[in-house]
């Protein structure tokens, strides 16, 4: 049987597993097997790949440059003629996985939700431009696709360690890189958008006013973080809509999030629940925000930052 469904995953950590979760149940439906083609890593665990779903394992020997990467992907997957590549919803993921499909002429879909098989076809639902809105797309046997999952969308398997698989060491095809680093310039945290962000200062209506949020931006700057609000402070006027978290604004996962001022209302919380680690301040004790908070401050939050910023200069 063709391996036709298979993961692109540049080392392993547990969005490759929530992929192979996926990718397995798909397989599954279209009668077809499950490959990972694995980079970045001089060594690899690949029984825990097997044994989460994975039949076959391809595992890039070197850590080459990017377009040998990219090369190297393209003689590996073509081969194989597969019908799903599933690929990283991360920045790394996203130029691999574009680059890829452009290459061999694949269909792209980024960033996506779900795969599902209609009969033959594969139905996929990923989301618009603005990613407030989703859209279905079918695909024929003969359309081979990329699609990116984030971190968080799939599902990973229970591991099964009766499961058998195959694993391939593979030697990267040297290909001159088309692109030279020079430098490495960091987003501006300040206006980059806050979907990509990986700290934020989030202010509420317990900010008080338009000028309160001159200084959660003083804070935020010395934090080398970037300013989001809430709902109410958007509807305020206090700040604009591209940087409301929430439901009705945008989802976001920082490795730190900072709620200043926030009660905490479900339509808030399921923009932000995912973020790794989260500091509530707020003057209720009461408050919703604080059930989900990995460190709670009861007080003034700008005394608080205050302080804080004060010690982050020191």
């Amino acid at each position: 049987m063709k391996i036709g469904v298979w993961v692109l995953s540049e080392g392993i950590d547990p969005s490759t597993l929530e992929r192979l979760g996926d990718a397995r149940l798909i397989a599954d439906q279209i009668g077809t097997r499950v490959g990972v083609f694995v980079t970045g890593v001089d060594r690899i665990q690949a029984g825990s790949l097997i044994s989460h779903g994975a039949d076959r394992v391809e595992h890039v020997t070197a850590r080459p440059g990017a377009q040998s990467i990219l090369a190297t992907a393209a003689v590996a997957l073509a081969r194989h003629r597969p019908r799903l590549v599933l690929a990283c919803g991360d920045c790394r993921g996203r130029e691999l996985g574009s680059r890829l499909a452009v290459r061999m002429g694949w269909r792209w879909a980024s960033p996506a939700l779900m795969v599902r098989a209609q009969e033959q076809d594969l139905e996929i639902t990923e989301l618009d431009p603005t990613q407030r809105r989703a859209r279905k797309v079918s695909l024929r046997p003969d359309e081979p696709v990329v699609m990116t999952l984030k971190p968080g969308v799939g599902e990973a398997m229970p591991a099964d360690p009766n499961r058998s698989g195959e694993v391939t060491e593979v030697n990267p095809v040297r290909e001159a890189e088309s692109v030279r680093r020079v430098q490495f310039v960091p987003a501006d945290p300040v206006t980059m958008d806050i979907r990509y962000a990986e700290k934020l200062v989030a202010g509420g209506r317990g900010v008080g006013s338009k000028e309160g949020f001159d200084g959660l931006r003083r804070f935020a700057v010395r934090l080398g973080a970037g300013v989001a609000a809430s709902r109410m402070v958007v509807d305020l006027g206090w700040l604009e809509y591209e940087r409301q978290v929430g439901q009705t604004g945008k989802t976001v996962a920082p490795g730190l999030y900072i709620a200043c001022g926030i009660s905490g209302a479900s339509h808030h919380l399921e923009g932000m629940s995912g973020s790794e680690h989260v500091v509530a301040i707020n003057t209720d004790p009461e408050a919703p925000i604080f059930r989900i908070a990995h460190l709670g401050l009861v007080g003034d939050l700008h005394e608080i930052l205050q302080r804080v910023g004060e010690g982050l200069k020191e």
